[in-house]
């Protein structure tokens, strides 16, 4: 079975920065689970922080309409050749996909429908690139990129309650100061209630392109790398994620801009090609 998930409990309390932006902050860059953003965020972060964790609260529902479409629509991007499966049956082929067994719908019990439309995301913005990581089949992409989800969540604290369990070993989780900042700086002209999960789908993007490139890193470096070392990576990418935030970059563009320095050159042409569809997240919907 592909099973990427291992654990580790969190422990509480939290120290923040030096001034920025006119915010007032507090002395240190670490981050633990003890501070919330209601102690720092003006009430727009507030709101748009609240509309997140709400969004990221709802279960996955096999018997919701809506939740069923968009499984389809994942298996149409990534197999575009194969006849639609029948959702109350097995079908192998989800594990092609990168799903821990034949039935999809497992694996977003911990992640809830915002994995499965994160995943969705992606798979539109950047189809071929999905159907090469399927093709080279050097992980399982859809629990892989179900992970990155989880790290997001439980690094910068969007769901409540606070899930008790890392999907990795976690130490300090991000600077959410910073992640207030990002969110407002996606919001288009006050439609909180449109684009205010833009920041994290687009953060949601540049992690899993520094996964794929971290983990071919890791395998073009050493040929006895298997999934068993996958963990490792995934903790790789969280560590990167969390020196990003510590540089305190105080726009998306800027945020941009240091996950693009980390990546080979290969994901910004990928990005440039296909950045009408990354940016649409930052548009309020019509």
């Amino acid at each position: 079975e592909n099973h990427l998930r291992i654990v580790g409990r969190m422990g509480a309390g939290a120290i923040l920065f030096p001034d920025c932006c006119g915010v007032k902050t507090l002395p240190e860059s670490v981050w633990t689970l003890g501070r919330d953003y209601k102690e720092f965020a003006r009430p727009k972060e507030m709101k748009i922080i609240k509309n997140i964790r709400e969004q990221n609260s709802n279960p996955f529902d096999m018997e919701s309409k809506e939740h069923k479409a968009l499984l389809m629509k994942l298996w149409k991007i990534c197999l575009p050749n194969e006849k639609e499966p029948d959702l109350s049956k097995r079908n192998e082929l989800w594990k092609y996909i990168g799903f821990q067994n034949s039935r999809p719908e497992t694996d977003f019990r911990a992640a809830g429908i915002r994995s499965l439309q994160q995943l969705v995301y992606f798979a539109e913005a950047f189809p071929d690139l999905v159907r090469r990581i399927l093709a080279e089949q050097k992980y399982p992409f859809a629990a892989a990129a179900i992970n990155i989800t989880e790290i997001l969540v439980f690094n910068l604290k969007l769901r409540v309650p606070q899930p008790q369990i890392a999907p990795i070993p976690i130490k300090n989780i991000y600077n959410l100061q910073v992640f207030s900042w990002l969110a407002a700086d996606a919001v288009v002209d006050g439609e909180i209630s449109k684009s205010s999960t833009a920041a994290v789908d687009i953060l949601y993007v540049y992690c899993i392109m520094l996964l794929d490139a971290s983990w071919n890193k890791r395998m073009a470096n050493d040929r006895s790398t298997n999934l068993l070392q996958f963990n490792a990576t995934l903790t790789d990418v969280n560590d990167t994620i969390r020196l990003i935030f510590d540089e305190k970059p105080s726009s998306l563009s800027v945020l941009k801009s240091e996950f693009m320095r980390r990546l080979p050159p290969v994901y910004e042409r990928l990005l440039r090609q296909e950045s009408k569809t990354v940016q649409a997240a930052e548009q309020p919907e019509m």
